[in-house]
């Protein structure tokens, strides 16, 4: 039990709500979609399948296809060169170098192939600049568009990260905050009347929040310096340390370089350096980075996935002309460090991805409680204030945002699969239908006088709608469910019954009557006359 003073217990309250009303609207959405983008690779392999199960290692031979594909490009473009994973298993190779365009400014262009992970043949071939090759990927437009709503709402950066930074310190707030509001923080943990009502409703709201608030600190953290570390974190560092110059704070945070070197040379063979580097980590390969191909200085940098029961992988750097291991070489300074372990360790402990599907099952439950405890907390305090005008319609625009933004989100891959081939790209297509679906909520939510109804209607149009959803893709020309199953995709069957079980039960909670509907609060006719 933590005592604190009157005064300060006031004062806590107020920093504790008006960190949760403030932008929490807002944050909801990030918490939404961090949900669902938990699960953002299984949701790409599921959207746009190959006939094949991903994997993380490539097929033997893969030496053989590099040179032929690094032929047909200008051999400027060996300057770097990029291989990563894609939805469905495919692998994206992508040669590029730095010049400059007709202005005098510094743009990166190259050539992409899209490679199918078990013949590695190109399933696509994508020409220019980097931003319009990053444009014309369209197979993982489906989490793609998940992802960069959690990342940044879909703003341009660098204020996207600035805002779901600021949204991330918020939720440090109220986290630390709600920890000492609980003033009897261990009887609050097991404590759940079943009284109905708004009693139960805040029983609910605070048991789920009290079990959740050491994560929602935890995402909080790591939300924040992912949004911060390159927007805040390295510009001030070079305003401070380097008089404003970003490259060279940037080498001053990344391994030490080669000695150059640009006597041509015949590159060792890559199926044998990949392999070495795979047995040495013990995990699949997450990213490769080629630089001077053809050259004495060439190398490799083999990004390698954590190995099974680890949390972080290991970096390997390889001299491409003899194809010999040089070092280990750390993401973040010059020699291995805590530091650079802490901040490898960002990304596992943010997408608890560090034990594959199991970790993600209970990323993905903490961060529903997350968001239920975000939404409750916005519906009691509305409607606890709904004596006054400006708080019935804050509670009015709750609901909008609360049952509205899943349904526009299940609502949002309809665009892809139905559209799919046309000229239009699938990330316009989805935000267009995402953004009408929205307004269209608010619209409807200001002018309704029963939000309990339309509460109903919104769980369960969400709920045809995710279960609609593989329909939708098997309309759309994909692989079928006996077909899936012979071939392996367990993946891809697994995203079409979690969907079916979600729709399920949110038309089970629409269609509950009496006192189950009144778990949540509401502003019913009464309040709003």
């Amino acid at each position: 039990m933590i005592k604190l003073p009157k005064q300060q217990t006031q004062a806590l309250l107020t920093v504790h709500g008006w960190s949760g009303v403030l932008l929490g609207l807002l944050l909801y959405a990030v918490i939404c979609t961090g949900v669902a983008a938990v699960f953002a690779r299984e949701i790409g392999d599921w959207a746009s399948p190959l006939a094949q199960p991903p994997s993380a290692r490539l097929p033997e031979g893969f030496d053989g296809a590099f040179r032929g594909l690094a032929k047909q490009v200008e051999p400027r473009f060996h300057d770097d060169i990029l291989l990563f994973p894609a939805a469905g298993g495919r692998w994206n190779l992508l040669f590029h170098t730095d010049e400059k365009d007709a202005a005098g400014k510094p743009v990166e262009r190259g050539t992409e192939f899209e490679l199918d992970p078990a013949t590695l043949r190109p399933l696509a071939r994508r020409d220019g600049l980097l931003d319009e090759i990053a444009d014309a990927r369209t197979s993982n437009a489906v989490a793609d568009f998940l992802v960069d709503l959690h990342v940044r709402l879909h703003l341009p950066n660098p204020w996207g990260l600035l805002l779901t930074g600021t949204l991330g310190l918020m939720m440090m707030v109220a986290a630390v905050s709600g920890l000492f509001l609980h003033r009897h923080l261990f009887k609050e943990i097991f404590t759940l009347r079943r009284r109905g009502g708004l009693l139960t409703a805040r029983d609910v709201h605070v048991v789920a929040g009290t079990w959740n608030l050491p994560f929602a600190f935890l995402l909080a953290f790591t939300g924040s310096f992912f949004s911060f570390a390159t927007t805040v974190g390295v510009p001030a560092m070079a305003m401070v340390a380097y008089n404003g110059d970003i490259e060279a704070a940037t080498a001053a945070l990344t391994a030490k370089k080669l000695p150059e070197d640009a006597t041509p040379a015949t590159p060792a063979d890559l199926d044998t350096l990949l392999a070495d580097a795979q047995q040495r980590g013990g995990g699949g390969l997450a990213f490769v980075q080629i630089e001077h191909w053809g050259r004495a200085d060439g190398r490799a940098s083999v990004q390698l996935a954590a190995p099974e029961g680890g949390l972080i992988g290991d970096i390997y750097l390889y001299g491409l002309k003899d194809g010999g291991f040089i070092r280990e070489q750390p993401f973040l300074g010059h020699v291995p460090s805590l530091g650079n372990d802490l901040v490898l360790l960002m990304s596992p402990l943010h997408f608890g991805n560090f034990a594959g599907v199991w970790s993600k099952s209970v990323w993905f439950a903490l961060g529903f409680a997350g968001a239920y405890v975000t939404l409750t907390g916005m519906l009691l305090w509305t409607r606890r204030r709904g004596e006054q005008r400006a708080w019935r319609r804050m509670n009015s625009a709750v609901h909008a945002v609360g049952y509205g933004l899943p349904l526009a989100l299940a609502l949002a891959p309809y665009a892809y699969f139905l559209l799919r081939g046309s000229s239009w790209h699938p990330l316009d297509t989805q935000g267009l239908l995402f953004l009408a679906v929205t307004v269209a909520l608010i619209v409807y939510a200001a002018v309704t006088d029963d939000l309990a109804r339309y509460r109903r209607r919104l769980l369960a149009a969400t709920g045809a709608a995710l279960a609609g959803l593989p329909l939708a893709r098997l309309a759309s020309g994909g692989i079928g469910w006996s077909a899936a199953w012979q071939q392996g995709l367990a993946s891809l069957l697994a995203v079409e019954l979690a969907l079916f079980v979600a729709g399920a039960l949110c038309l089970r909670f629409a269609l509950r009557r009496g006192a189950a509907n009144e778990a949540l609060p509401t502003a019913g006719p009464a309040v709003r006359a």
